[in-house]
């Protein structure tokens, strides 16, 4: 198996004009067919001014047939976005890939994140989207990429500092206390949280 990033326009989908338009930046959790010819989103993007624009501009699109939405406690927004027509969608399920991760970017074109399956899986996929009127680049092709972006000693360090209150406000422990608890240098523990600390969010953010 292989990983592969895509960098796709789809030619029917609301993304690119509600993106183009809002500026929001669209987070896809599930992509599913619907019928022979839809498909159905899970999406999330972050709550703010403009949040019910953005859904309102999803809701008016003519390939946009229902929209149910949700706020969660951490200031996101969810929906799920049922399409008429997905072409890119219906491709993507007919093939022998699986998609990881999926983001929106300001031109409104999205990146997806894929697991290719057998040898030639991941090109027959992006003939097959180039056909269906996509416009497809080939970002990354790689190893698949462990899941696990901490090492087992910086996970333990990590656990330690959250768990005995180092990034609460005010701290109730500092460095040189986990230091001694762990039996190393403060600076040891500093130099570790801040490897750790990068390493997660590189990964939320997708950017590793």
């Amino acid at each position: 198996m292989m990983e592969a990033s895509l960098i796709i326009r789809l030619p029917d989908a609301w993304v690119s004009d509600v993106c183009g338009a809002t500026g929001a930046v669209i987070r896809f959790q599930r992509c599913l067919p619907y019928g022979t010819e839809g498909g159905r989103s899970l999406i999330e993007f972050d709550e703010g001014e403009d949040a019910e624009r953005v859904v309102d501009a999803i809701r008016r699109h003519p390939s946009v047939e229902r929209v149910e939405v949700s706020r969660t406690d951490g200031g996101r927004v969810s929906a799920m976005v049922m399409n008429r027509t997905c072409r890119a969608g219906q491709v993507l399920a007919a093939s022998e890939c699986f998609m990881v991760a999926a983001q929106s970017l300001d031109d409104g074109r999205v990146r997806w994140r894929l697991i290719s399956g057998k040898e030639g899986s991941l090109q027959s996929l992006v003939d097959a989207l180039r056909g269906a009127g996509c416009e497809v680049e080939v970002e990354r092709v790689g190893a698949v990429r462990d899941d696990s972006v901490l090492t087992k000693r910086q996970e333990e360090v990590l656990a330690l500092a959250l768990k005995e209150g180092y990034y609460e406000t005010p701290k109730r422990i500092h460095l040189s206390e986990l230091a001694k608890q762990l039996n190393i240098a403060p600076s040891s523990v500093g130099e570790m949280l801040k490897r750790a600390e990068k390493a997660v969010i590189e990964r939320h953010l997708d950017l590793g």
